[in-house]
């Protein structure tokens, strides 16, 4: 008994260990001194606030007699827990030693980041990690790991891994598929989720991986996913393992299919390993392998049955499995560690173990090598948010003062993007507009039937109303209806008119993270209330958080604190009627959504405030109970009607006889359940039968068969794969998945393409073999009855074919897409060829669009960036490259089409595959690239950098990855002198960059720039650009954003070089009109001499210097205060335009004084001196330096002059040789090689009436930038 470790869970809230101790030693009846408490933690369920303890008991007899003999009457054992009942506890405590599910260890003052430990096979979760032998009072991840990262959350996870007489038949899928469900039912999947790093041993290293590309597989941006950090595995079998003694073990068990799957070379392991690693490469994610060094006893069984580790020794896992082989390969040997001990005891250290040191070590290196705590990402995409008051744009016209009106649109903004900058208000309403409208007259019974009850209780003070029903019931159709129909709002506002605020949420669950969170909800319900009563607006902004370090200014914390605020006050008047969809389909705790919707529903109405909810979910049993007692109805109670009408309907398409209408009709209707389209399903399948086998389909047998047909949809689904003949299956998998993963309208030819393209692994294969199929000369309404051949062949009646003016492709239902995106529908469909499969859709679709282009189907500009989307979203979802079907493509085939297409001839573009693959951001394929051939990119001669950033794609989350990998491997950043002004124009003129102010990690084109300067870009360099239509240059600094100027000032840039109007930076800011908000002088700028006579002599478009650089006088005050700061000033600006824009600033509540000190000293204007000339003026590039000196005041002259030398070459030191400046490169040859292009006159900048409008592309997604990775040692 003094061996064991206990748990004990559901300890109140706001206890500490000395109340615990007295508290449980009370309730057991035994003497604190009989009782240890080693750790007390709050618990990982972030909707009910508890402790969980660990502790160990004295062998006593007092101790057995309560836990072995069940002395006391308040505590019950059942199986392998105790429940104990505690005074003035509401709920009883739990104790256990199983450590099932996920247990906190430790309780950080700052909570940074979580480590989550997943033991091996036949493990005990608390107990793999503990030293053999000895007193079980130590254990690493509790009592070392807080020592050494105190704000990092030690969490263990157990899991059901017992061999001897295990009644289980889970796979290493269903196992990953718990841990998942665990962790977003715990909050992690929630974008507010902390940093995650994980440690595996054995088996826990396998399910780790299956969980990685589980979650992959359904979208690469899932938290989960986006918050790990790293991993550190223990003697994974990476490759298999020794385990001929283990399988005699489970020999006939059902869990011997688990332990196959771990054997030698097994295929399924080889295959997982090669999507993990993919995978987490493109995550980022730094991995570390430990390996043991020591042979096993292995596990044998004796007469008895009992188990022991007597066998013979043998190496169990050997460091090429555990190391993926890099043990033999001898490379990345900082990634590899061995630990002198055999695969039981690789985890189990003492508190002095020397290797407990290294493994440390690891961990701080994952959380410290790029600041993860601050960096991790989040998700990119909002959810619906439709408000029902709106005044146009959204914003409020009269109910807030000009001072707020800043404020108010940065909050709303705030909560209507998401983290990684994406899509905004135009985008919020995805989820209900494609929710079908409802067919006619359908659902006016809720208003005309008094027995719905749903207009009385609009008008009564009662505040929860439930609608329930099953998937296909009509629940979300009916949820859009009502909460649009304009009779819900004449019945909320009565005769007297109330102001009614509307506010809806519909939960997606096959949509973002946001569509289908807790926060999701809060965002959009607060970006609607204070859209449509701006009042609200003081409750909201104490929480918003202008200081946050990364873009998103929410914590989940605070926008909880400001909805509370809301709803709490009694100040402004708030009558709010809150529609939400689909609450089954919110991913985290349904007894944390019930229990909000009570806690709303309980809020007692005063003369200023009336809350009432209408909401829809499936029954589940939860719901049940909670609003058991709620008005509302099932929907199915009042569709009887329509059922029986669609179901005679139905009958009558199908021409079925009529003995079986009158047979069939009341049983269908009731076995529908007021589901419509089980109605369908069935209805179809009995007309299918019935024509097969017209003659032996009786009466009978069509009952029978009715019968026999499930009525739970998904249930359904699979019972009609099953029905497939096994040699259709694969063409089933492929159609099902190409169908529900398009993004765009898919049409037959792509159809068709994809579905020949599948089994094929080479280009020239497929070609062929879809050439055969679309015969030369068949016309696009040729192919249409060969799709819908096809789909009926293989898509067993769950793909329709839709002709209209554009006939498409589409799964007839959103529920079988649910039912072909679930995790468990590639095994369903495929069953053992599942292990071994790894392209989805996405896969398909590429190689589809391929064949489609060469086949002269599609050559529109759309279709290659649906080639780059799909191939891109293969390498996410698959974690493995298209390497051998890309490099098989012909270099003379019709793929220069997508160059004519895409790039207009503009670029000199090279059909070899690397740049095709750089341009297209396949990150996988360029490291499978140069694992083949090592000196491939140094031996380049394309400008590859260009083609990352040129500007018809946006920059993505693997950008900056793949520069990074591109000049790590050798190319070096002169090879491609035009990519730096790519980027610098790119990020000056915003139109890739849908929020102007998304912090530097968060932006592409700044993680780029960073990376180039990393790798050694000159800033002193010359941009060519246009400025209303002449030419001149400038210096980066003129044209750089605020994050930019700071990276580019840290690294030596002058901070007063000079462009060809003789200005510095700091007259450019003074360019600004301050009363003038039309007015504009247009820049552009040009290419260098790579990009001459192809693209053409401008990059970016039209840019307005004084509204697009800068949208909030904030931004110039910051960046003049900066350039200030490090010695910049003005060279040309007069002291009256200085003054003005000084006084604006005062007037928006900026501090100016020293500015105005450093900007306008006291001598008079008139001895200032005249600069050189900018081609005369030597511009020095100083050494990156991390801290530069700022200038010193006493450097400042008194008089408005600067001297010529602290003008040309600030900063004055570290001057170049004269031999080095006349050879000093440039971006661009000097502009006489351009007769095209006027020089301009040193005169002042022309002003126009009206600004140039420039186009604001769409941000796809930004991504951390891993630093360097530097050693971390523990002292």
């Amino acid at each position: 008994m003094d061996r064991e470790v206990f748990r004990l869970r559901r300890l109140p809230d706001q206890i500490d260990k000395s109340h615990a101790l007295q508290l449980i030693s009370k309730a057991l009846g035994l003497q604190p001194a009989a009782i240890q408490i080693y750790s007390l933690a709050r618990s990982v369920d972030p909707w009910i606030p508890n402790n969980v303890a660990t502790l160990m008991f004295q062998d006593t007899p007092d101790v057995r007699g309560v836990l072995e003999r069940g002395t006391r009457p308040n505590v019950m054992k059942r199986d392998d827990e105790w429940y104990i009942k505690v005074d003035n506890v509401s709920n009883p405590l739990v104790m256990d030693k199983h450590f099932r599910g996920l247990t906190p260890l430790y309780d950080p003052a700052s909570h940074d980041a979580d480590c989550i430990a997943l033991s091996g096979l036949a493990s005990h979760p608390f107990g793999s990690w503990q030293p053999k032998g000895g007193p079980k009072t130590f254990m690493w991840i509790r009592d070392a790991l807080p020592r050494f990262l105190p704000n990092v959350r030690p969490i263990i996870y157990g899991y059901d891994t017992a061999l001897q007489g295990s009644t289980s038949f889970q796979t290493i899928f269903d196992l990953s598929l718990g841990f998942i469900q665990n962790l977003a039912a715990h909050g992690w999947s929630s974008l507010s989720c902390k940093p995650l790093v994980f440690v595996a041993h054995s088996l826990g290293g396998i399910v780790l991986k299956q969980t990685f590309v589980t979650l992959a597989n359904r979208t690469p941006d899932a938290p989960i996913l986006l918050s790990a950090q790293g991993v550190v595995f223990f003697g994974v079998p990476n490759s298999g393992m020794q385990q001929a003694e283990l399988l005699s073990v489970v020999k006939g068990q059902p869990n011997s299919g688990l332990v196959s799957d771990l054997s030698l070379h097994s295929p399924y392991t080889r295959q997982l390993d090669q999507q993990f690693v993919g995978i987490s490469a493109l995550q980022d994610t730094l991995l570390y392998w430990g390996y043991e060094t020591k042979e096993s006893p292995t596990v044998v069984q004796d007469s008895k049955g009992a188990l022991s580790r007597t066998g013979p020794m043998k190496i169990l896992v050997t460091p090429d499995s555990a190391t993926r082989g890099q043990h033999t390969w001898g490379k990345n040997t900082d990634t590899i560690f061995p630990i002198n001990e055999d695969h039981s005891n690789l985890v189990k250290f003492s508190e002095d173990d020397p290797s407990l040191k290294v493994v440390l070590g690891k961990l701080i290196q994952i959380l410290t090598s790029q600041q993860s705590i601050y960096t991790h990402t989040t998700e990119k995409v909002t959810p619906h948010l439709n408000a029902h008051v709106s005044t146009g744009s959204g914003y409020p016209q009269a109910s807030l003062s000009a001072s707020k009106q800043s404020d108010y649109k940065a909050i709303l903004k705030s909560l209507r993007v998401s983290a990684e900058g994406g899509h905004q208000a135009g985008h919020l309403d995805s989820r209900i507009d494609q929710i079908e409208e409802r067919f006619q007259n359908t659902f006016d019974w809720i208003f005309d039937r008094n027995d719905s009850k749903f207009c009385s209780w609009l008008q009564s003070d009662s505040s929860i109303f439930w609608i329930n029903g099953k998937p296909g019931s009509g629940k979300s159709t009916l949820m859009k209806f009502i909460s649009r129909d304009s009779r819900t709002s004449e019945l909320l506002q009565g005769w007297r008119g109330d102001q009614i605020i509307q506010v809806s949420f519909f939960f997606h669950y096959r949509g973002t993270t946001l569509q289908k969170s807790f926060e999701g909800l809060l965002r959009s319900i607060l970006a609607q209330l204070i859209t449509q009563s701006p009042a609200l607006l003081k409750f909201v902004e104490p929480f918003y958080d202008t200081g946050a370090i990364f873009k998103d200014r929410w914590s989940l914390r605070n926008l909880q604190k400001a909805f509370n605020k809301i709803i709490e006050q009694d100040e402004v008047t708030l009558r709010l009627c809150m529609f939400l969809d689909a609450l089954d389909e919110y991913d985290g705790r349904p007894e944390f959504i019930s229990k909000l919707l009570l806690d709303l529903g309980n809020i007692t109405p005063t003369k200023h405030k009336r809350i009432k909810l209408c909401f829809s979910s499936r029954p589940l049993d939860i719901f049940l109970t909670s609003f058991q007692h709620c008005a509302g109805f099932s929907i199915q109670d009042f569709t009887r009607d329509d059922i029986r009408n669609y179901c005679l309907g139905s009958i009558e398409d199908e021409k079925l006889p009529s003995k079986i209408i009158e047979t069939l009709v009341p049983s269908i209707v009731k076995r529908s359940e007021g589901v419509f389209l089980w109605v369908q399903l069935v209805v179809k399948s009995l007309a299918n039968a019935t024509r097969a086998s017209p003659n032996d389909m009786s009466q009978s047998q069509c009952a029978k068969l009715l019968n026999s047909y499930p009525t739970e949809l998904h249930d359904f689904y699979a019972e009609i794969i099953e029905r497939i003949p096994l040699d259709h299956r694969w063409m089933t998998y492929v159609m099902l998945e190409i169908t529900v993963r398009s993004v765009d309208i898919l049409e037959p030819v792509e159809f068709l393409c994809a579905l020949q393209a599948s089994e094929s692994d080479t280009f020239l294969e497929a070609y062929s073999m879809a050439r055969k199929l679309l015969k030369a000369g068949r016309s696009p309404e040729d192919e249409i009855p060969l799709a819908r051949q096809y789909a009926a062949k293989y898509g067993g009646g769950l793909v329709d074919l839709i002709v209209g003016s554009k006939t498409l492709l589409q799964v007839f239902h959103q529920t079988v897409q649910e039912f072909v995106m679930s995790p468990r529908f590639k095994g369903l469909v495929l069953g053992d060829r599942a292990k071994i499969t790894t392209d989805n859709g996405n896969t398909f679709l590429a190689k589809g669009h391929l064949i489609a282009a060469q086949l002269g189907r599609n050559h529109s500009k759309e279709s290659w960036q649906l080639w780059r989307r799909y191939s891109m979203l293969s390498e996410q979802t698959v974690g493995r490259s298209m390497k051998t079907f890309i490099d098989s493509v012909p270099s003379d085939s019709d793929l220069n089409i997508f160059r004519i297409s895409v790039f207009e001839n503009r670029i000199p573009f090279s059909a070899a595959h690397l740049p095709l693959a750089v341009s297209a951001h396949l990150y996988l394929y360029i490291l499978d690239s140069i694992k083949q051939a090592p000196d491939l990119i140094r031996e380049s001669r394309q400008p590859l950098l260009s083609y990352l950033v040129y500007k018809p794609f946006v920059l993505d989350q693997n950008a900056a990855q793949i520069a990074r990998l591109i000049l790590e491997n050798g190319y070096k950043i002169d090879q491609d002198p035009d990519a730096f002004a790519l980027v610098v124009g790119s990020m000056y003129s915003g139109r890739d960059i849908v929020d102007r102010d998304l912090e530097p990690g968060e932006n592409p084109y700044f993680n780029i720039a960073s990376c180039f300067v990393e790798f050694g870009q000159r800033l002193d360099v010359k941009i060519n650009i246009l400025v209303d239509g002449q030419s001149a240059q400038c210096t980066p600094l003129h044209i750089s954003t605020l994050p930019l100027a700071r990276l580019f000032l840290d690294n030596g840039a002058p901070v007063n070089g000079l462009d060809s109007f003789q200005r510095t930076p700091i007259d450019w800011l003074c360019l600004y009109d301050p009363y003038n908000s039309y007015s504009s002088t247009s820049l552009e700028v040009l290419m260098g001499p790579t990009w001459r006579g192809q693209m053409g002599s401008t990059w970016g478009g039209t840019v307005s210097i004084n509204q697009r650089l800068f949208n909030r006088w904030a931004d110039i005050h910051e960046l003049m205060c900066l350039l200030v700061e490090r010695g910049g000033r003005q060279k040309t600006t007069e002291p009256k335009s200085i003054k003005t824009i000084l006084r604006r600033l005062a007037q928006e509540g900026l501090e100016t004084a020293e500015l105005r000190k450093k900007l306008l000293p006291k001598q008079s204007p008139e001895k200032r001196l005249e600069a050189p000339k900018l081609d005369e003026s030597p511009v020095t590039h100083q050494p990156p330096s991390k801290h530069p000196e700022p200038a010193e005041s006493n450097e400042i002259q008194s008089a408005t002059k600067l001297p010529e030398d602290r003008l040309e070459t600030e900063p004055s030191s570290n001057k170049p040789p004269k031999d080095r400046l006349e050879t000093e490169p440039s971006i661009i040859k000097p502009l006489e090689e351009r007769p095209e292009i006027k020089p301009l006159t040193n005169k002042p900048l022309p002003v126009r009436p009206k600004p140039t409008e420039s186009g604001q592309g769409l941000l796809l997604g930004s991504r951390k930038l891993r630093k360097a990775r530097d050693k971390c040692s523990v002292q």
